[in-house]
């Protein structure tokens, strides 16, 4: 989204300017908003990818457990022992992604809507004193 405010009516305060800056206030409140939105579908997906982790780290268990029990049978159990270190092999990318996926995607959203709109609102209440003053 580029912004463009021409600086002759910022100076003059015209009608025009207000109008451009009001534009401009709804598109950041409206990215906010989405943003909010975001935040919370990325916490959702968080949550829900950390509980298949885990529901995934029970399952391979399960798999070592059969071949231990498979013992007697050394291709049965060879085959279900490379089979589980696949599994968890691919588990612990999936937690690598979903740490990453928070550290950055999520910390980022984050202090976008919590520092950078909050600093353009504080901006704009700085604007509406400064334009009624004397």
């Amino acid at each position: 989204m580029t912004v463009k405010l021409d600086f002759e009516e910022c100076l003059k305060d015209s009608p025009r300017f207000r109008a451009a800056v009001e534009g401009v206030e709804c598109d950041v409140f409206e990215l906010e908003t989405r943003l909010e939105k975001l935040l919370k579908l990325c916490g959702a997906m968080l949550d829900s990818g950390r509980q298949y982790c885990a529901a995934s780290k029970a399952f391979v268990g399960g798999v070592r457990d059969l071949s231990q029990h498979a013992q007697g049978d050394a291709m049965m159990s060879e085959g279900l022992e490379k089979f589980s270190d696949s599994l968890n092999q691919m588990i612990d990318n999936q937690v690598e992604l979903l740490d990453v996926t928070q550290q950055s995607s999520r910390q980022h959203i984050h202090t976008l809507v919590k520092e950078d709109v909050k600093r353009f609102k504080e901006a704009r209440k700085e604007f509406e004193r400064g334009s009624e003053g004397p």
